[in-house]
């Protein structure tokens, strides 16, 4: 198969077209640094391998939204296109935490980092995610529930989610991948999430604004430097001061910004703390909190329990006692997905849907845009 790119249409700058060809061929390294019970456990959880250290997956929402039997939050909220969405991670099991209440394999993380090894192009991770996602895609064609217009629509990403699995910042060229993916004629919104361990690659985006992401995740999950070290179990000796750093970078970035908090009952749930997350999210300021419960999944299930999960009821409760805390806003929410999405109170009368969305969807008033 082959798709063609023209980077005059995609960036507004003169030059010739780049033929981009997927293949569906794997060369024999291609998962040199992943071992065969490592890529045999993805392959069970519908992950697709791309090149030596990537992976895409079509989610849940993905295949409800192509079946037209609903939508993720990042649409209620945002209004990027579910069934056009290509999650995906340049560094699947690569990270710098050990997350308590990740739903990932995390205790197979082959190493702290991609240094000293040669990594794969973003360009080769592109074209390899798009070929790898259409295959995923390919039963979802002879479905009755899915109409031909909306699977062809979706073989080609216009939202890329750069999440999934790893921490996507150690991956050396994230900010050039970004820039590339923004630079593709279908892209319309490209969203990171990172643990917020490297400073150095958010000064680097402070530095050149086409490395910017449209919007910005940093994932907060503790009050306090205690708690950290137990929640989120950084490898990194100095790994708060390293957040912290990150987010006062990040504060400055001129992008739409969210911190995401994971509760986890009888963990970090407690009121008494409401103080201190205040004072945190202040210092990065963003336009947006995305409070959601801890859910029971995945590898999870070997560190907690299903009594570490909030029902939305308890999340909406928690939402409501930091705005009084805060001045941050509810604005909308997913009941299925056990979130709450808040405000900055600056903002409370404004659209959170993307300037794209808005005029997609005939949304008038002003929104949150950069």
């Amino acid at each position: 198969m082959g798709i063609v790119l023209d980077p005059e249409r995609a960036t507004g700058h003169k030059g010739g077209r780049i033929a981009v060809k997927c293949s569906n061929e794997r060369g024999a390294d291609e998962t040199k640094y992943l071992s065969p019970a490592q890529v045999s456990k993805l392959g069970r959880a519908k992950y697709a391998i791309v090149g030596s250290h990537s992976a895409v997956q079509i989610c849940t929402w993905n295949k409800k939204a192509l079946r037209k039997e609903g939508v993720c939050y990042k649409q209620k909220f945002y209004g990027i296109e579910c069934s056009g969405c290509a999650q995906m991670s340049p560094c699947v099991l690569w990270c710098n935490e050990n997350c308590v209440f990740c739903w990932r394999p995390m205790e197979w993380m082959r190493s702290r980092g991609l240094g000293g090894i040669e990594t794969d192009s973003p360009r080769k991770i592109i074209e390899g995610t798009i070929g790898q996602r259409k295959k995923l895609l390919t039963g979802f064609g002879g479905l009755e529930k899915v109409s031909r217009k909306r699977f062809e629509n979706a073989q080609m990403p216009t939202h890329w989610a750069i999440s999934l699995s790893g921490e996507p910042t150690l991956y050396p060229q994230i900010c050039e991948l970004i820039s590339q993916l923004k630079s593709l004629p279908a892209t319309k919104s490209v969203f990171l999430v990172t643990n917020a361990q490297k400073t150095e690659v958010f000064e680097k985006m402070a530095r050149d604004k086409k490395f910017l992401p449209t919007q910005l995740y940093v994932s907060l999950d503790a009050p306090n430097e205690e708690m950290f070290k137990k929640i989120n179990r950084s490898v990194l000796k100095d790994g708060w001061q390293r957040l912290l750093g990150s987010m006062e970078v990040i504060s400055g970035l001129k992008t739409r910004k969210v911190v995401r908090i994971t509760l986890m009952h009888e963990i970090n749930d407690d009121m008494k703390f409401l103080a201190e997350w205040s004072g945190l999210i202040w210092a990065m300021k963003p336009e947006f909190l995305e409070v959601k419960s801890y859910m029971h999944i995945g590898d999870s299930r070997s560190r907690l329990s299903r009594d570490n999960m909030l029902l939305f009821e308890e999340i909406e409760k928690w939402c409501n006692e930091f705005g009084k805390v805060s001045g941050y806003v509810c604005k909308d929410y997913s009941r299925p997905s056990r979130i709450v999405l808040m405000v900055r109170p600056d903002l409370r009368d404004r659209s959170t849907k993307i300037e794209f969305a808005r005029k997609e969807m005939g949304i008038g008033g002003e929104g949150i845009d950069f």
